[in-house]
């Protein structure tokens, strides 16, 4: 490592660690099923076996292109299989772009430059070898993973430069040969702006081995990691569907402050503690204030849409308690609150906006509500939570609103297709 050590010029803008130096906790990282994919992929490249049958097909390159939304846990992830994998591990030093991002972005092929080139190649029979000898680890270890977490926020810094765009002009534009895997190198690149990746489409694939989409946490997923926190955290008490219902668009990260922050403001208020350590209250009235600020807050456009409709739409907002307290209260205001609906005026787009939501979210369990409606049947607790964040609903007949919401739906769905999704 001499020779990058002592280049300054680019060494300043990146973090390197030693996988001795990485600390990361397996148990904290929720594993999604396209981690599984991840790290499949990390072993075939580290291994690099000529004798593998995918090589009679293709010559991997050793990059990784990566788009995902804020509030993962994978920096960790790619954290912790450096560490089993005894990989150098290099990221982003965020503090140093920052403050001369010009200079870091032209000194950007540099950087890689450096580690697709035959001068960073050792051989791969060697780093093997040197695996099985625990005194030399630190000494010997020659394969590395490059993560560039492309942040939402780094092309408004660098004056909407794109540094995707910089990284494919410089394989196609200059005669570059892609070449990570025999120099020991593997290439993770994080993307958070699927639009690019669209106008970039012609090249990505000369440059990346694969791609790999990760989605936002379903609800399967999110009850998943609510019900082993609950279970890590026996003395704290939540309603976990009730938490599944309000963290659609959630990542792990967010969902764990959020956590963190109800239990906080439990114990801030000691009266409280003497009776209970429910926090389900506490959690939804955090969301509801805006008291927590999503870290997809302001980088995902329906997101970003969904909070400012919240916020301007006045008949949307929490629903008295004590007005929904039991089942046969509910029933005897029934007829109250849907003529307090109906007096709103609403224009139709927007009735049609407010549909289109609810269909994109809660298709199916609003169908069930809608039709338990018609038929006068008792709703379930978290069916009327749920009604109670489209409350325009009522606002229509039962038979009305269901053609409404199937009209949504459709109107979804094309516009998903017509983007690819």
């Amino acid at each position: 490592m001499t020779e990058l050590e002592s280049n300054k010029e680019f060494l300043r803008f990146f973090r390197r660690y030693l996988p001795s130096e990485i600390q990361i906790d397996k148990n904290n990282i929720f594993y999604r099923d396209k981690y599984n994919e991840i790290n499949n992929y990390i072993k075939l490249i580290v291994s690099n076996s000529q004798d593998l049958e995918l090589f009679n097909y293709l010559e991997p390159k050793g990059g990784l292109l990566i788009n995902l939304n804020p509030g993962t846990d994978i920096i960790d992830f790619f954290k912790l299989i450096s560490s089993n994998y005894y990989l150098e591990f290099f990221e982003l030093n965020y503090s140093e772009v920052l403050k001369t991002p010009e200079e870091f972005f032209n000194t950007f092929d540099d950087f890689v430059d450096y580690f697709n080139s035959a001068r960073n190649e050792k051989s791969a029979h060697q780093f093997k070898k040197n695996q099985g000898n625990e005194s030399k680890k630190n000494e010997t270890i020659n394969k590395k993973l490059i993560l560039i977490n492309q942040k939402p926020k780094l092309k408004e810094i660098m004056q909407k430069k794109s540094l995707l765009d910089k990284f494919i002009s410089l394989f196609n534009n200059k005669g570059r040969k892609i070449d990570f895997i025999n120099n020991n190198t593997i290439l993770v690149w994080l993307n958070y702006d699927y639009e690019e990746l669209v106008e970039n489409s012609e090249n990505l694939f000369n440059v990346f081995d694969l791609f790999i989409k990760i989605p936002f946490l379903n609800n399967v997923e999110r009850e998943t990691f609510l019900k082993d926190f609950a279970e890590k955290n026996s003395k704290i008490v939540f309603d976990i569907n009730a938490l599944v219902n309000y963290t659609e668009n959630w990542e792990v990260n967010d969902i764990k402050q959020l956590l963190k922050m109800g239990i906080f403001k439990h114990y801030l208020n000691a009266d409280l503690n003497d009776i209970s350590n429910e926090i389900t209250d506490t959690l939804i009235n955090i969301i509801e204030s805006g008291e927590y600020v999503l870290s997809t807050a302001f980088s995902i456009p329906e997101i970003k849409n969904s909070i400012s409709m919240k916020q301007d739409i006045q008949f949307n907002k929490k629903r008295d308690a004590k007005d929904l307290e039991n089942q046969k209260d509910f029933i005897e205001k029934k007829d109250e609150y849907i003529n307090q609906i109906r007096d709103e005026s609403i224009s139709e787009f927007m009735i049609n906006q407010l549909y289109e939501n609810a269909a994109s979210k809660n298709y199916s369990e609003l169908l069930i509500i809608i039709d338990k409606l018609n038929k006068r049947e008792v709703l379930e607790d978290n069916e009327r939570k749920l009604l109670a964040k489209y409350p325009f609903i009522l606002n229509d007949s039962p038979n009305m609103a269901q053609i409404n919401l199937e009209k949504a739906k459709k109107r979804v769905d094309l516009i998903k297709r017509a983007f690819g999704k």
